[in-house]
């Protein structure tokens, strides 16, 4: 399918990095087919695979486009030059360079290779000139990997590959070569450095995202929505980065294609794919507090003809931390297969399998009585020898894609993932007195928590014309179910602790007397049918429609000793409408301006036993983009609004008569707004920027008991992202050098009344390219050792220092 000039930047193969699989990477190669030099004049330097192709005759950018496709390679041409041209088609079996040859005959181009795909040049000619290209691509256009680049014009998050400049709504993709610069290894790690999004710590270990005041309550696999914040702990995810090609955050109401949720927006995170040209990365680290680590990627073609693909990667990292007694150990192997039935079709599938065993420290410090600061060391860990955490992860995944011709396109995608927790730890919570320095308790937990989580999607997406104006229409069904069961249970206050002269080698206790219960859901579940039709009214001005219709159900059950309950929520046929335009002022910049919203079913009762109406969570967004310097760089400036309505307030006027306490009604509302302005890419010549700025605002507007205060305590009024990495030109080039800062002004929490002050942390990095093949970095964090705390805590506990300085040694290499 041909794309007009605002269509995605991909990058067609692969990537990134290694230790102790060399054994794997060895099998692959031998499995790989041997082949010849790449031509060294035209068409690429493509390792000589033979593909099968069945390309009808036909407009020649029709033909280019399945081509690509059917071969798994990036081609860049412009479509608009290519008009009126014909191709005699291609059937059978050859390699890229001979089938192009055939494709473009007679018709006064030809191919070039360059880097990231293969260029369809006008051939040599004083009257020729060519427009400005556009990369066309054949499977995973959106790639990033090996594109050396912090701008990304393209994300999936929304079912289909979508050039950035042509979504009306807020969209960052952290590349892979970002994660790889700023070694941004796990989720949190990405979050931290992503515009518009904030994480707080709860006081079991987990961790909650935000965005835009609201909680990130979905996690996207490839497209599949899996609810993954419907514990109390929060996340805790145990995948590394490793196995991914990007992440894609969406900021904003996403019901559209993920149904009931909050309006602060979504997460995609997009795995690598195997590859037809094998290749092998390796890598090594080491760096703070013992931390060694290392990692293998390989992939490549299994058969002869390339049509099966496979990678592997196997991520090993081991790590202590500035907290006495804190490590970690987490594994992580992913394994992915590509089959192409046929040249139109393509079955996908792996595994990643998570082992994660670690020493933790929950909880956090407390504080004087008075809310002064201790001035306890970062090091200060006041859990026992004997805490442990140990989370499992396995993720199972399938696709089909079924190409019916260059218009019309069939995917359906499947997830699956079980992960299991088990948790002993000893914390400490209490303030401490002045006088006497006494005060905090320790408790001792135990905490088991299971779950699985499915995801379904099924779409067809194609293009039609009405009244010679282009349309592209998505129509699909998707449906998600979560089911758990946790486990918790207390022995509170069980010894004294001096905060000053904690001692760890406190015994277990032998009984948990508090607190027992069992939770569970059963089912937590969601079905959805969705379409949308993007509709070219004019050259210039597109509008977008859609809407979805969702079914929703879940059963939540609390057991405990002397007391039980049950919390139920359903919505039916809950519709969630969207309306977008995008009008382009340019082929580099373009105005929006998008409504969209998201429902979030309720458990809470009114005085007739009745169920609430859904939360309707409603984002109004205007702004422009850019997709400048033919896609080297992405800019944007948004503006937005979400109010969400018919939440649950307490029925004062009907008096204490559910249950002794008050029965509530759907009368809540809060707003959040604000604007962002975000730059990624090459911004001059050798300099890569990932540039974000956050302003927000949020408060109640109607609640009977927080009326005008600050609804989402844990954003911050300003907030900045920024990192940039600068390449040496001349006989430098091999040396490079990166520079960032996270700041965010300061937060109060509302309970305690303590403000954590605004804090920024310098981070940088120096590269070196030893050979062709292997890089060396050294990455430096927290570059001035800022003394901060990460959130303002409690007096009683929850207040975590941030990470002082860190150093990480890196060397990769690839082959």
């Amino acid at each position: 399918m041909a794309a007009s000039s605002s269509q995605a930047t991909a990058r067609a193969h692969c990537k990134s990095s290694p230790i102790v699989l060399l054994s794997l990477a060895v099998a692959l190669t031998s499995l790989a087919p041997h082949t010849a030099e790449a031509q060294p004049a035209t068409a690429s330097t493509h390792r000589q695979t033979t593909y099968p192709f069945n390309i009808a005759a036909g407009p020649l950018d029709d033909a280019l486009a399945a081509f690509a496709r059917q071969a798994g390679i990036s081609l860049i041409y412009s479509a608009q030059q290519l008009r009126g041209l014909r191709s005699t088609g291609l059937d059978g079996r050859y390699d890229v360079t001979q089938g192009l040859g055939i494709l473009l005959s007679g018709t006064g181009y030809r191919a070039a290779r360059v880097e990231g795909g293969i260029r369809i040049e006008a051939n040599p000619s004083p009257s020729t000139s060519l427009l400005a290209p556009v990369l066309i691509t054949g499977t995973h256009n959106a790639t990033t990997e090996d594109s050396q680049s912090y701008a990304a014009r393209a994300a999936t998050i929304g079912k289909t590959e979508q050039a950035l400049i042509d979504i009306p709504q807020s969209v960052t993709v952290i590349t892979r070569q970002r994660l790889t610069d700023q070694n941004l290894t796990t989720l949190s790690d990405v979050l931290e450095n992503t515009t518009g999004v904030t994480i707080s710590e709860v006081a079991d270990g987990g961790r909650k995202f935000y965005s835009r005041g609201f909680t990130i309550s979905n996690i996207q696999y490839d497209g599949v929505p899996l609810s993954r914040s419907f514990y109390a702990v929060g996340n805790s995810f145990t995948a590394s980065t490793a196995y991914l090609d990007r992440v894609e955050v969406f900021r904003g109401a996403q019901g559209l294609f993920e149904g009931a949720g909050q309006p602060g927006g979504s997460v995609n995170l997009v795995r690598k794919r195997p590859t037809a040209d094998t290749q092998i990365r390796v890598e090594t680290r080491a760096g703070s507090w013992d931390h060694l680590g290392g990692m293998l990627d390989a992939g490549g073609a299994l058969n002869q003809d390339g049509s099966l693909r496979a990678r592997a990667v196997l991520d090993y990292d081991d790590k202590g931390s500035f907290i006495d007694k804190v490590k970690e150990r987490n594994t992580n192997l992913y394994l992915a297969l590509d089959y192409d039935l046929t040249p139109d079709t393509t079955l996908g599938a792996g595994v990643l399998v998570s082992r994660l065993r670690s020493t933790p420290f929950f909880g956090g410090l407390p504080r004087f009585s008075d809310g002064s600061d201790l001035g306890l060391k970062r090091s200060t860990f006041l859990g026992a020898d004997w805490n442990q955490w140990d989370r499992n992860e396995t993720q199972v995944f399938a696709d089909l894609t079924h190409q019916f011709n260059s218009d019309w396109r069939l995917k359906i995608a499947a997830s699956h993932a079980r992960e299991t927790s088990i948790t002993s730890a000893l914390d400490a919570t209490g303030a401490v007195d002045p006088a006497t320095l006494t005060g905090p308790k320790r408790n001792a937990w135990n905490y088991d928590k299971s779950s699985e989580h499915f995801g379904f999607d099924a779409n067809i997406n194609g293009r039609f014309s009405v009244w010679g104006m282009p349309q592209d229409l998505l129509v699909g069904a998707s449906m998600s179910r979560l089911t758990s069961s946790d486990r918790i249970e207390y022995n509170s206050n069980y010894a004294p602790l001096d905060v000053f002269n904690p001692d760890s080698g406190i015994a277990k206790p032998d009984v948990f007397p508090d607190s027992q219960r069992l939770s569970r859901y059963d089912p937590h579940v969601q079905k959805g049918i969705y379409a949308q039709l993007r509709s070219s009214l004019t050259e210039d001005l597109t509008l977008i429609t859609g809407g979805r219709m969702s079914w929703f159900e879940s059963r939540y059950t609390t057991q405990a000793a002397t007391w039980s309950d049950v919390s139920k929520s359903k919505a039916s046929a809950e519709f969630t409408p969207f309306l977008g335009a995008v009008y382009a002022l340019s082929p580099q910049w373009a105005l929006y301006a998008s409504y969209a919203d998201i429902f979030e079913p309720q458990t809470a009762t009114t005085q007739d036993g009745s169920i609430l109406e859904p939360i309707v969570g409603a984002n109004y967004e205007a702004g422009i983009k850019g997709d400048l310097m033919e896609g080297q760089l992405t800019a944007s400036l948004a503006v937005y609004r979400i109010d969400q309505t018919h939440r649950a307030v307490q029925d004062y006027a009907a008096g204490p008569i559910c249950n002794g306490g008050y029965c509530s009604r759907a009368a809540g509302k809060v707003r959040s707004q604000g604007f962002e302005a975000e730059l990624n890419g090459e911004l001059l010549p050798g300099l890569q920027v990932a540039a974000g700025y956050t302003y927000n605002r949020n408060k109640y507007l109607r609640d009977p008991d927080r009326e005008g205060q600050t609804f989402s305590e844990e954003t911050p009024r300003h907030l900045l992202r920024l990192w940039s990495e600068y390449r040496l030109p001349g006989e430098w080039n091999q040396l490079s050098m990166g520079l960032g800062v996270n700041w965010q002004s300061a937060l109060t929490n509302g309970i305690s009344n303590l403000r954590r002050p605004s804090y920024s942390v310098w981070n940088t990095r120096v590269a070196y390219d030893l050979t062709s093949n292997w890089t060396a970095a050294l990455n430096v964090n927290n570059l001035f050792d800022k003394v901060y705390y990460e959130y303002p805590g409690y007096i009683e506990n929850r207040n975590n220092y941030g990470t002082p300085r860190s150093f990480m040694l890196t060397l990769r290499g690839k082959f």
